[in-house]
């Protein structure tokens, strides 16, 4: 029995075409059947059939199909379907290549062109769908869907006869790169003729015998012209001259003027077919049509990251053999990009005279029938435990996988793991889970791995308790875990399932949550299924965002107790008894980095709201004990304690969290995972930004639509918005110009004190976040700051002014702040809190700092910054900035410790003035420099606050529904569930 078929069409594996045969297999079950089946061409307007001649040889898995087209010669214009009809004429299936991609036009259409002297021209082609056909019709119309056309004139500048031969002179020879065979063609209209010809030693004669002209109907006029192929490109010259009848017999005659496109100095796109791919020793190889690159001047084979402009060309080594060409790609060459993870597309840049073309590299018009035979191999290539993998897309064509060896294995050998149940008793993790290996069926589980998430080497195994098959490639198994016994580190564990593939090679398969239950008692039931040890660090497992299984192991944390435990549920049934109070009390609360402080854009928002609202429910959220609670005193009314059962109540019900922060600042996310994370989640979100972008990217962060982004965003400049909208994918009316809150009280309180001040305020490093203490002393970043602060330079130049020096720790490195340390009164050491930053900003005459955002704030008061850039080139590597550093910025800048002492007293001297160069461009950067920014944020929030906070959609309700999510996760691989689903949101929409 035929395999693939259905009851209109019928898959074939493979297509080729030399010319003159067609010829394609088919898979089978071994049974013959060429006596049952024969293939037939359909015209697909006029529905009348060619019943075709075909040689049918079966093998052992499938049946080779070959039809001589030559037998076509009078069939008709348009174009023809294949369909394998069966004897009796009842059953007819459309053939089709239709489990492999769909390549573009030109690599569908077949070429070469089978062409005939007065009739139609032919071509096997697919079609947009794959399906198997021929266009038949006007030679150059099939030549534009097969070909690149390179349109250019060749002047004729004398035509000379005999009696029996025309001689046409050319102006230009024509070169050897034009194309090892030239075709002369006539053209009327719809009709192309090909012409014999011959072409003088010098090139620059074409000599054409009169009686080859006999085919050419008299009664028209004949436009000439001559082609060249080079690959999939076809270059047409138009001649000069025309052809015509005079008293019985054709004239060449020269045309002053034709009308003709030149289309040189073309760049076309295109796709390159390769095939035989394979990683042998050294070398990555594969083979092209020897054609493809036989006339180009130059061909440049070249890596390009996957969405990014990063480029590496590559050196090839190619030999020619039989018509085919070996590429042989070194890998030595690739070690540059080794610790680079990430995939990387081959193509080819192939330049000629006039043109040049890229074209990706792959295996086009061919199916592949499982993931395994995508992948060509994988090869180390550095010390590190990096490789490459070369494999074939989806859509067949050639990338290049740099990863580790598991990251390789993981690619061969795609698989599910999905958790079925799961208890804790005793201390003993009981779970049950079901692995699925698509590609084989050869597998043994193993047992679950725990592993450290930052360092995957850090392996825990549990064996399995019991393996049972479900179906041929489906395993379920038990395992069960004492979590008391195990020896952790902090923070986060993952769970795999470990299997053992048939060639020794083992799979790590990420154990993934699709059952709503376990997410919800995991999420519900904290308490129950916590471990506290004697240390007090607990033990918890939970279904991360990605809905895989983790535990975390961590020291636990103040609001994870019973008391807040309540104080959560108390405040989500007293929420919903007070449901419709406030609906028409609609609240807005306010809060800032981890509701610890009251000092920054929030708090003077805040505090504008208070003074000039007080028809606004506005509440301010902070820790109890914290030390700028005092800073709220006057507005205590409005004024609610971080994790209390009222600030609960009023998360749940505000129609706004508005923070200078992201929203998590205003709850414990990182350590609750009860009934109100969920809420906040959804709220609406207005940021008003820590400060002024430009100098530090972080748009990961913040980015539209993620968990973090923001329903409105605040800028202070066209500048900044423009960042916004760019990086951070915002709409331009999300975001509002109107300037920092905290602006508002800026003053120059520099003659409020008895010692000129400088504050030295550096940003943190996202490179040293969660390193120990002995790595955080070895850096680059605490070797420079501490250098400074111990400069016995710096104490003089400090001492002779009476100038201080504060310099405050970022609180991303609060855990290392013991480890800076002064040596000269003149220098004071502030930890996060205890100064206030707006405090010291307007009390110093001078900022240093690198790349903080509280350089603008300096800007804005129209005081000088010092820029200290030690490590920029790792900076802009790992961090990058909006900016260029080196030429946008708005103040001097030094890069060693001794220059900048030198700058610093530049400064000192000229009386800490500002350069004309920096103050005559800051227009640019603030649309406003007064103190109306909270009244302007104020009226933006209040003109937009109904469309913000509109009723969600259902569409929107239908997306999070976890019941729906879930079996969306379970089932999407299905094709009729992606169907439904895409009809379903098609239905929403």
């Amino acid at each position: 029995m035929v395999q693939g078929r259905n009851k209109k069409r019928i898959t074939i594996d493979q297509v080729s075409w030399d010319g003159n045969v067609l010829i394609f297999t088919l898979p089978s079950s071994g049974q013959d059947r060429d006596s049952s089946y024969h293939v037939v061409l359909k015209n697909r307007k006029k529905q009348n059939t060619i019943k075709l001649n075909a040689k049918i040889k079966q093998k052992k898995d499938n049946f080779v199909f070959k039809i001589d087209l030559n037998q076509l010669s009078q069939m008709g214009s348009g174009r023809w379907d294949f369909y394998l009809e069966s004897k009796q004429g009842k059953v007819q299936q459309r053939i089709g290549l239709y489990n492999a991609p769909v390549a573009s036009e030109k690599i569908r259409y077949l070429s070469p062109i089978l062409t005939n002297t007065r009739a139609d021209s032919m071509i096997p082609y697919l079609t947009e769908r794959n399906g198997l056909s021929i266009h038949s019709g006007n030679l150059f119309f099939l030549e534009e869907k097969s070909f690149n056309i390179v349109n250019y004139t060749q002047k004729v500048k004398e035509i000379r006869e005999s009696k029996p031969k025309v001689y046409l002179h050319l102006k230009n020879k024509i070169p050897f790169s034009f194309g090892k065979t030239i075709h002369l063609y006539m053209k009327n209209k719809g009709e192309v003729c090909s012409i014999p010809f011959m072409l003088d030693s010098s090139r620059k004669m074409i000599i054409i015998n009169k009686k080859d002209l006999a085919m050419l109907n008299k009664n028209k006029k004949w436009n000439v012209y001559l082609e060249g192929y080079k690959g999939k490109n076809l270059e047409r010259s138009r001649l000069n001259i025309q052809l015509e009848n005079k008293e019985n017999k054709f004239v060449f005659s020269l045309k002053k003027k034709i009308i003709q496109e030149n289309n040189l100095n073309k760049k076309f796109k295109g796709q390159l077919h390769a095939e035989n791919y394979k990683l042998e020793g050294n070398n990555i190889k594969f083979q092209i049509n020897a054609m493809e690159l036989e006339l180009a001047k130059k061909a440049t084979f070249f890596l390009k990251k996957r969405k990014s402009s990063e480029k590496l060309n590559l050196q090839i080594n190619s030999i020619v053999n039989n018509g085919k060409e070996e590429i042989s790609i070194p890998i030595s060459q690739l070690d540059v990009l080794a610790d680079i993870s990430g995939r990387w597309d081959l193509s080819v840049k192939i330049q000629y005279d006039f043109y040049t073309e890229e074209k990706r590299i792959g295996l086009y018009n061919t199916t592949i029938n499982s993931e395994i035979g995508k992948i060509i191999g994988y090869k180390p290539i550095v010390s590190q435990g990096n490789g490459v993998s070369p494999y074939l897309t989806k859509d067949h064509e050639l990338s290049f996988y740099f990863c580790t060896e598991e990251q390789y294995i993981n690619s061969k050998y795609p698989a599910m793991s999905d958790l079925s149940s799961l208890q804790i008793e005793k201390g003993v993790l009981r779970l049950t889970a079901t692995v699925k290996m698509k590609e084989t069926d050869n597998f043994v589980v193993k047992g679950i791995a725990l592993r450290l998430r930052q360092d995957k080497s850090r392996v825990i195994l549990a064996p399995k308790e019991q393996e049972v098959s479900v179906s041929p490639n489906v395993s379920k198994f038990t395992v069960h875990i004492n979590l008391e016994d195990l020896i952790l580190e902090q923070f986060y564990w993952d769970f795999y399932a470990v299997v053992d593939v048939s060639n020794g090679e083992q799979r790590f398969i990420r154990l993934h949550n699709h059952k709503v239950t376990i997410k919800q008692k995991l999420k519900h039931r904290m308490i129950k299924y916590s471990i506290v040890n004697k240390e007090n660090y607990m033990i918890y497992p939970y279904i991360t965002i990605n809905n895989c299984l983790s535990i975390t192991y961590r020291q636990m944390g103040e609001y994870e107790s019973l008391k807040y435990k309540i104080n959560e549920y108390t405040a989500f049934i007293l929420y919903h008894l007070l449901f419709i109070y406030f609906q028409w009390k609609p609240v807005w609360l306010i809060h800032e980095k981890y509701s610890e402080t009251a000092q920054d854009n929030s708090f003077y928002f805040f505090k504008y709201c208070y003074e000039n609202h007080k028809e606004k429910n506005i509440y301010y959220v902070i820790k109890k004990g914290s030390p700028d609670e005092k800073n709220l005193e006057p507005y205590k009314k409005n004024v609610v304690y971080f994790m209390s059962t009222k600030h609960l109540i009023l998360l749940l019900a505000s129609k706004l969290i508005i923070s200078s922060e992201s929203k998590g600042h205003g709850y414990a996310w990182r350590v609750s995972t009860g009934v109100i994370r969920q809420y906040v989640d959804r709220k609406k979100f207005v940021f008003l930004q820590h400060g002024v972008l430009g100098l530090k990217r972080v748009d990961n962060t913040f980015k539209a639509g993620s968990a973090t982004g923001a329903d409105m965003f605040v800028v202070s400049s066209d500048f900044e918005k423009k960042i916004v909208e760019t990086y951070f994918d915002y709409k331009e009316e999300d975001i509002i110009v109107t300037g920092l809150a905290r602006w508002d009280v800026v003053q120059n309180k520099i003659k409020d004190t008895d010692q000129k001040e400088i504050l030295l305020m550096p940003t943190w490093r996202n490179w040293l976040e969660e390193v120990d203490d002995e790595q955080f002393i070895s850096s680059e970043y605490y070797q420079q700051y501490n250098a400074i602060l111990q400069s016995e330079d710096l104490y003089r130049v400090l001492k002779e002014q009476n100038i201080i020096l504060n310099f405050y720790v970022h609180p991303k490195f609060m855990p290392y702040v013991s480890n800076f340390t002064k040596s000269f009164d003149n220098i004071r050491i502030y930890q996060f809190g205890e100064a206030r930053i707006n405090d010291l900003l307007m009390r110093s005459s001078l900022l240093i700092t690198d790349y903080s955002s509280v350089a603008w704030e300096m800007y804005y008061q129209k005081k000088p910054t010092l820029f200290f850039h030690f490590d920029l080139e790792k900076y802009m590597e790992n961090q990058g900035s909006y900016m260029d550093l080196k030429k946008d910025i708005f103040g001097e800048v030094a890069y060693t410790a001794p220059e900048l002492i030198g700058k610093l007293n530049m400064f000192i001297n000229n009386s800490f003035q500002e350069k004309e160069e920096y103050s005559s461009i800051r227009g640019n950067y603030f649309k406003y420099i007064d103190q109306n920014n909270s009244e302007r944020i104020f009226k933006q929030i209040s003109l937009k606050e109904k469309e913000i906070t509109a009723p969600e959609s259902f569409e929107a309700k239908v997306k999070r529904n976890l019941l729906l999510r879930a079996m969306w996760r379970k089932y999407n691989e299905r094709p009729l569930v992606r169907q439904l689903g895409k009809r379903l949101l098609n239905i929403l929409n």
